[in-house]
C-alpha cells in the first residue's frame, strides 16, 4: 500500500513536471501568437525582433544589421518598446515608419516573457510558420554573422 502511495506521488510530480513550459517554448509560443495577430504573409523568410532597450552591444549589432539588411524584402523587422523610431532613424540612416518590411509593435505582440527580451531575436520561418528561433545575447555572439551567410 505504502509502494502505491510513493508510486503514484512519483507519477503526479512527473506528470506536474513535464507539463512545465520552458523559456524558449514561453518564446515560441510568443512569436508564434504574434505571427497571427500580425497575419503574416508568407513572403517573410526572416523575423527580426529588436527591443528598444537592453542589451546595449547586442542592440547595436541589430541596428548595423538592420541598416545594411533593410532593403531585403524576405526579412520583416519587428521594432518593439521603441523608445524614439526618429533616433532609430538617424543610428542608421534611413527612414522606417513607410516601409513595407518594418512593424512596429505599439501593441507587445512580441514582448518576450523571458530573460532573452532585453536581446534581438532571429526568427526563421517556412511559409510564415516558426521553424526556430536565437537571440544576439553574450552567449551567442554570432547569431547575426550566421543569417547573413544564410541570407546571402
Amino acid at each position: 500500500m505504502r509502494l502505491r502511495i510513493i508510486l503514484c506521488c512519483l507519477m503526479l510530480s512527473m506528470i506536474t513536471l513535464s507539463c512545465e513550459q520552458t523559456d524558449a517554448n514561453k518564446e515560441g509560443t510568443i512569436i508564434e501568437d504574434g505571427i497571427k495577430e500580425l497575419k503574416l504573409k508568407p513572403q517573410y523568410d526572416w523575423l527580426v525582433i529588436m527591443p528598444g532597450l537592453g542589451c546595449r552591444g547586442c542592440i547595436q549589432e541589430a541596428e548595423a544589421f538592420m541598416r545594411d539588411y533593410l532593403d531585403k524584402p524576405e526579412i520583416l523587422f519587428v521594432l518593439t518598446k521603441v523608445q524614439s523610431l526618429k533616433i532609430l532613424e538617424q543610428k542608421i540612416g534611413k527612414e522606417l515608419h513607410s516601409r513595407q518590411n518594418v512593424y512596429i509593435d505599439k501593441q507587445g505582440y512580441f514582448d518576450i516573457p523571458t530573460n532573452n527580451t532585453i536581446y534581438p531575436c532571429i526568427v526563421q520561418l517556412d511559409k510564415g510558420k516558426v521553424v526556430e528561433h536565437q537571440f544576439q545575447s553574450p552567449e551567442n555572439g554570432q547569431a547575426f554573422q550566421l543569417l547573413k551567410t544564410q541570407i546571402e
